[in-house]
């Protein structure tokens, strides 16, 4: 199956070809409700090809688009398999499959377009983050996504604080500086200036700087275009020392403490998935404190006539959209001409589903939730 993320979702969107067929269900992980699945999926595939009949499809074109549907319905191994949801996205040469860690609503549709929305939610349960696990003995940089982490292979890294002193340079604690004052009698020899006054403290606390200076050298090289936030785990006299050495401006204030060694890479997807929960809901409510603050000098718009075509020129920065659809009709870019349906007739596109597509494509955010109890509708934020 491929992989489901904001990347997917804008490889879908660019896809413009009739027929296009999507089709989402829901899962499950065991019990009858289970077993029971692929029988959900055969009576949605038999819905997409009667709808595909009744657009005068011919036979032959209807078989050779759903033949990945009922090769998946007859894998047995794909069904032993356990996801929360199923989308399938199929057309002309094209096939995507996903499973989902969010439930999906049944949904099945015939159009020009994928239907994305709907993927909305579970493309934010995925939000992506990283996580720095560091501590004397070892250095684990991961990347985590919904219920999976991986860990990244960093180049040119010691493994521990003794790997990075045995290549670092032994006398770094006394340096010879062409300004201090000549030894008496020394034959231009300079005197020695002697950090870490303070004894063996100061040393290690100078050996761990040393340390994570070549370790944030290779976290910075992987993350050097990223904007996901980085969490730092570790006990908590090593993490500021550590701070004081990075560059990546989206490290999190906040930190997993103790031993990094100790915890499992699923027990640090579990634990900085919870820590991250307040940052992203707080991305959200900022965007709403941005919407409401634009409205009142027309730099926002609630209205799906103005939102769609100004999605399509690239002038939508965030869009929030419904868990249902805001509306059905058509949309022609030529012209900007939009007609509206006030209930869903063969051919319509779903409109929200229309601006979230333009609005990913031209790297704009979306949000799958309502703006207030007031606005249950779609509103856009402009960039200009």
């Amino acid at each position: 199956m491929d992989s489901l993320d904001r990347d997917t979702l804008s490889v879908l969107a660019r896809h413009f070809e009739s027929p296009s067929v999507s089709i989402l269900m829901p899962m499950h992980r065991a019990g009858a409700a289970k077993e029971q699945d692929p029988i959900r999926l055969k009576n949605l595939i038999r819905s997409a090809e009667e709808i595909l009949q009744d657009r005068e499809i011919r036979q032959p074109q209807i078989d050779d688009l759903m033949r990945p549907a009922h090769e998946l319905l007859a894998d047995a191994a794909f069904w032993r398999e356990s996801a929360d949801g199923l989308a399938l996205f199929l057309a002309h040469d094209t096939a995507h499959i996903f499973g989902s860690e969010t439930t999906l609503d049944e949904h099945v549709s015939v159009s020009e377009r994928f239907s994305i929305r709907p993927l909305l939610p579970a493309v934010q349960a995925r939000q992506r983050f990283y996580v720095l696990a560091l501590s004397k003995n070892r250095v684990r940089l991961m990347e985590a996504q919904g219920d999976a982490i991986a860990e990244l292979e960093l180049s040119d890294v010691p493994a521990n604080l003794e790997d990075a002193l045995r290549f670092d340079d032994f006398e770094s604690h006394v340096q010879f500086h062409s300004g201090t004052p000549a030894v008496a009698g020394g034959r231009g020899r300079r005197s020695a200036m002697f950090h870490g006054h303070g004894g063996a403290p100061d040393v290690e606390k100078e050996n761990l700087l040393r340390y994570f200076r070549m370790v944030e050298r290779g976290v910075h090289a992987h993350l050097r275009d990223e904007t996901a936030p980085l969490v730092l785990a570790g006990v908590d006299y090593l993490l500021p020392l550590y701070r004081d050495a990075n560059s990546y401006p989206n490290v999190m204030d906040e930190s997993l403490s103790g031993n990094p060694d100790e915890i499992s890479p699923q027990e640090l997807l579990s634990r900085t998935r919870d820590l991250l929960k307040p940052h992203f809901h707080a991305a959200v409510e900022r965007d709403r404190e941005l919407l409401e603050a634009a409205t009142a000098s027309g730099g926002a718009s609630f209205d799906l006539t103005e939102i769609i075509p100004a999605a399509h020129e690239g002038r939508v920065q965030v869009l929030f959209v419904p868990a249902e659809a805001a509306g059905w009709g058509h949309y022609d870019p030529s012209s900007g001409r939009i007609d509206l349906s006030e209930e869903q007739h063969p051919g319509d596109w779903d409109l929200a589903d229309l601006a979230v597509a333009e609005t990913l494509l031209h790297g704009g955010v979306v949000h799958a939730a309502q703006v207030s109890e007031d606005v249950t509708d779609a509103a856009a934020l402009f960039r200009y």
